[in-house]
């Protein structure tokens, strides 16, 4: 987490040299931005529970894998210090592993997530000349898609599995910068939080019929981005 964080100071202070100066958007502008997102899931879930089958202590788990994507986004300067943000990106996928009694089995599951977020920024002054810090809260919705066991996974559970999760809303928050290149272009970082929770069910054909695990995931997500930005 920290070495996103320097790296993201460092393309900032780098960039600053030699800069023609420039003003911070202004009320009316329209900015839209492209760039990578880093997803640095922190996951945290309870032992599965349901079906015949009985784990010994700390029980069956699953741990959700980190993933990079291209990132996208629309802000509208609504107000002198104020701007309404969009954030998009192409819909990541993630492995998901066995933890706990199933450290050791590997990649069990892979799931893809579509995670829009909306959110109300306060830009501050200039920090540093043409660095003009933001902070933002907002809201998020993940909608989970194209769940998928693998072999290793349905081994586990005794079958063909399906994995099903439940969508989440959640409040959202980002930090960040705009690094103001000219009236049109910038460099924009940022480092996101969202509170991403879901209920996840794996139900298994058996030759005994289909059982049923069950848990909660929390995804507790840090989202960082670096992105060139144009306003018009």
């Amino acid at each position: 987490m920290n070495k996103n964080i320097s790296i993201l100071a460092g393309a900032a202070l780098l960039a600053i040299s030699g800069l023609a100066s420039a003003q911070d958007a202004k009320v009316g502008t329209s900015t839209v931005y492209l760039g990578l997102a880093h997803i640095d899931v922190n996951s945290k879930a309870g032992p599965l529970t349901g079906g015949s089958k009985e784990f010994p202590d700390p029980g069956a788990k699953v741990r959700v894998g980190d993933q990079t994507t291209t990132g996208f986004g629309y802000v509208y300067r609504f107000a002198e210090q104020w701007s309404g943000e969009l954030v998009l990106g192409l819909p990541p996928s993630h492995k998901v592993y066995g933890s706990g009694v199933l450290q050791n089995v590997g990649q069990i599951a892979t799931v893809r997530q579509m995670p829009p977020t909306v959110f109300v920024n306060y830009h501050f002054g200039p920090l540093l000349p043409k660095l003009y810090p933001f902070v933002g809260l907002g809201l998020n919705y993940t909608y989970f898609e194209k769940t998928r066991s693998t072999p290793t996974g349905n081994a586990v559970s005794g079958g063909p599995t399906k994995i099903y999760l439940s969508n989440s809303w959640g409040a959202a928050a980002h930090v960040g910068f705009t690094l103001r290149y000219s009236e049109r272009w910038s460099l924009v970082g940022t480092a996101a939080y969202a509170d991403v929770k879901s209920n996840m069910r794996a139900v298994t054909t058996t030759n005994d019929g289909d059982e049923t695990l069950r848990t909660r995931i929390n995804f507790r997500p840090m989202v960082y981005s670096l992105s060139l930005g144009y306003s018009f």
